[in-house]
């Protein structure tokens, strides 16, 4: 089974919308769960519109410190993907203002024995080491439960950060064939599947990204675009990658921005 799990809060209401069907629609046989904070829940008009997709909804209680940070977040997190998994299952883990936009990378990992699939870079400080992005990654079933089963017992920072903390953990317990870390999308590796919109384009188009299997829209903006504009760019990739008509026009990949994420 392929189960993912989006963790948002009120202030992503319009992103997680979005997100969510763009989920469904790239793996419409995966279970989708909605993870609410209840210190600041969606509103009740966007918990409504989630039960109509089918998505599953919940909320926790653990402190998140803004960003998904620190011990009690970071075991929160772990114990939620590992709560309903089977060892074979495929867990996802993707931030409200993402868009999966493929799924075959996800249905791979069934059949390739991976632990770990997401976009990775070269650690600045340890350049042999490689750590993942965190907008989107998925794990194996058993990845879940080793790493909760490690995390429940680890001296985790006060402010360490759920994404890097977990993933290391699950190279930790794994060998290195069972790690896949892509490269992303930069203009000197332009075959990279993983992205981020690019906010400072004055010609940045759906088109130009519906070929990726992951955009998230959490990167930096210039200041005179509101965050609003977040969920309005997020509905207009997907519905050009899921519901567009065909379009013969010449794609220019010339203005796509470096994977990142604002913090």
């Amino acid at each position: 089974m392929i189960r993912i799990y989006l963790f948002t809060y009120a202030g992503d209401a319009d992103e997680a919308l979005v997100c969510v069907r763009c989920a469904a629609a790239a793996l419409p046989e995966a279970v989708i769960t909605v993870v609410d904070d209840s210190a600041a829940p969606l509103p009740e008009r966007v918990r409504s519109v989630l039960m109509l997709t089918g998505a599953r909804y919940c909320q926790t209680g653990w402190t998140r410190n803004g960003n998904l940070r620190g011990p009690e977040c970071v075991r929160g997190i772990i114990s939620t993907l590992d709560g309903e998994a089977e060892d074979e299952d495929v867990i996802v883990k993707i931030d409200s203002d993402t868009l999966l936009l493929s799924g075959g990378w996800v249905r791979d990992m069934q059949r390739n024995g991976l632990a770990l699939h997401a976009s990775g870079y070269q650690v600045p400080s340890h350049p042999s080491e490689r750590s993942a992005y965190g907008s989107c990654y998925a794990i194996s079933g058993r990845a879940a439960r080793l790493a909760a089963e490690e995390l429940m017992k680890a001296d985790i920072p006060t402010l360490a950060p759920e994404d890097l903390t977990i993933c290391r953990t699950i190279q930790g317990l794994f060998p290195p064939e069972r790690i896949r870390l892509d490269e992303p999308w930069t203009p000197f590796n332009r075959e990279g599947k993983w992205t981020a919109w690019n906010w400072f384009s004055i010609a940045v188009t759906p088109k130009k990204y519906a070929g990726f299997w992951m955009v998230t829209f959490g990167n930096p903006r210039p200041t005179n675009i509101p965050k609003s504009e977040r969920a309005r760019a997020m509905d207009a990739l997907f519905r050009y990658r899921f519901h567009k008509e065909e379009d013969d026009h010449f794609v220019d990949v010339n203005n796509m921005i470096v994977l990142g994420k604002e913090g």
